[in-house]
């Protein structure tokens, strides 16, 4: 799809992203990028699981396919644990046997259950409700009252606040489920959001890159961008002796749907007879203004966390965006001492993660304000994201 124009009193958003090694210009989105050392991307997949082991192949305890070649005494169920090398026939497995909080994955013990945790959650966590995310995203194609509700709410948030998502937010599994089986009346909580206020810590990196790609490629007065987000709230193994704890985290995924055609109809019925009320109406004697909205500037700041293994590139990564900062008189260390220790701690090797951050800082020398983001990337310099234009036009 290609980027449409745009209708209406639309916010804009001027984005500036900085490389904080060099400048460059790119025509196409006219905005000035620069990237703290690196480009964009970066990508990972969602994991399936299995149930247990025969041999090399994985079944279910249930599973009355493989009686037909096997025994019942020659069929062995395997700890899932990969560093555990022990197994038991079904009758002992489901005695004895451990089985994750979340899913069917059997452990010989507590303990390599506990082991095994940190590599198993993703695919423990996300792949239920990676699927729910799918079927949620179906419902909202297929069923009528939901596709004209969420069109409703996608063409009144574009008309009044420019690109942007709607964002469906369900607080378990189990009420995504619930809008999958009954539609429209189980909803979860839908409500439109400009494209600058998108949170890249919630959805993380990779869907946060492809939902900005997204906002400059959809075609407005035919298409809607969903995004879908379900909290799962999981069971994590405790540490020896200690309870078990619970785990909350987001799932998303999103899609770009047709919106409902009854409804831009309505609408549009609805536009020509405003305008026409318009014309019956006498006209005032005074001349009225109109004032073009205020637009939000977007600072863009994006390093490649591989090169900070480099000599010195770590803390050229921080010197440049403690620089940059400080032009607008935005002191990192003063204003966000957490954000600045953080970053702090990642270029200097202590720590392999940084999560993407957004800032509303104030620029000194303006009075206004503006989003910052700082995240890293992983990919080359050639490849750059495309931020939705201030005009759309």
């Amino acid at each position: 799809a290609k980027t449409n124009s745009s209708t209406g009193n639309s916010i804009g958003a001027t984005t500036q992203h900085t490389n904080v090694v060099g400048y460059y210009q790119d025509a196409s989105i006219n905005s000035q990028h620069a990237s703290a050392v690196g480009g964009v991307g970066g990508g990972s997949g969602v994991i399936g699981a299995g149930n247990a082991t025969v041999s090399t192949r994985r079944v279910s305890l249930g599973d009355s396919s493989e009686s037909n070649n096997k025994t019942t005494s020659e069929l062995q169920i395997k700890c899932r644990n990969t560093k555990c090398d022990r197994s038991a026939t079904p009758a002992d497995a489901k005695k004895y046997y451990k089985s994750c909080h979340n899913c069917t994955h059997l452990y010989c013990s507590r303990e390599c259950r506990r082991a095994h945790w940190e590599k198993h959650r993703k695919a423990c966590l996300h792949s239920r409700a990676s699927n729910l995310c799918r079927q949620v995203l179906a419902t909202c194609k297929d069923d009528v009252d939901s596709q004209r509700h969420l069109s409703l709410l996608a063409r009144k948030g574009f008309l009044s606040q420019g690109r942007g998502v709607v964002r469906v937010l369900f607080r378990s599994a189990e009420a995504a489920e619930s809008f999958i089986k009954h539609g429209f009346q189980c909803m979860g909580e839908a409500s439109y959001v400009r494209w600058p206020d998108l949170m890249p810590a919630e959805m993380g990196l990779e869907l946060y890159s492809e939902l900005l790609k997204l906002s400059t490629e959809y075609k407005p007065d035919s298409k809607m961008l969903i995004y879908v987000a379900i909290c799962v709230v999981s069971e994590a193994p405790g540490m020896g002796q200690a309870p078990v704890r619970w785990e909350r985290q987001l799932v998303s995924r999103c899609a770009k749907l047709k919106l409902c055609k009854s409804i831009l109809a309505e609408l549009d019925q609805q536009h020509q007879a405003l305008q026409l009320q318009q014309q019956l109406q006498p006209q005032p004697p005074l001349t009225v203004v109109a004032v073009p909205e205020p637009t939000t500037e977007i600072l863009i700041l994006t390093f490649n966390p591989s090169l900070r293994s480099n000599n010195g590139h770590g803390e050229l990564i921080l010197s440049n965006i403690l620089d940059i900062l400080s032009r607008r008189g935005v002191l990192l260390r003063k204003h966000y001492p957490e954000i600045y220790q953080r970053l702090q701690t990642f270029t200097d090797g202590q720590t392999d993660k940084f999560n993407p951050v957004t800032l509303h800082p104030r620029d000194s020398q303006t009075g206004k304000s503006f989003v910052c983001i700082i995240m890293p990337v992983h990919t080359s310099d050639n490849d750059v994201i495309k931020f939705p234009s201030a005009s759309d036009d």
